[in-house]
């Protein structure tokens, strides 16, 4: 009887020795995960140097309203206008504007999909016409990515 109750308790420490050996390895393997991976570093030049200048009222308060309209912080829309970079801005409303009309495009597709609009006559050309706009609206878009 004590012969059973030693190897059930030798048994019992084996088996919580093991659960504690394999802890520490998921431990130490999400340990090295954190080495290896993280975010990337950032590869733009670091902004170290300070240009000062001052302007009146009226002018600080139409940057902010600027600032605030583009959504971005003054210190960027200033940069951005003393670079003369200001015409950047409005390209990415007109992307936004043209990723709302793609998904608008696709909403609709799958509306004309429905057995309900097989009353069209000319529904396949619509369909084709419709990813024909869609495809050129994703090749302006990567091609402006890649510039």
């Amino acid at each position: 009887m004590e012969k059973d109750f030693l190897k059930e308790f030798i048994i019992e420490i084996a088996n919580e020795n093991e659960k504690k050996i394999a802890q520490e390895k998921k431990k130490k393997y999400f340990q090295e995960l954190g080495k290896k991976g993280g975010l990337k570093k950032k590869n733009s030049p670091h902004l170290s140097k300070v240009i000062s200048f001052r302007v009146t009222e009226f002018e600080y308060e139409e940057n902010i309203k600027n600032a605030i309209k583009y959504n971005i912080k003054l210190s960027t829309y200033a940069r951005m206008v003393y670079m003369e970079k200001e015409l950047k801005i409005n390209e990415f409303q007109t992307d936004e504007i043209l990723l709302q009309y793609g998904t608008y495009f696709k909403k609709i597709t799958n509306l004309l999909r429905n057995r309900e609009w097989n009353l069209f006559e000319n529904k396949k050309e619509i369909l084709q016409e419709i990813e024909i706009i869609i495809d050129l609206i994703k090749q302006y878009l990567y091609s402006k990515k890649n510039e």
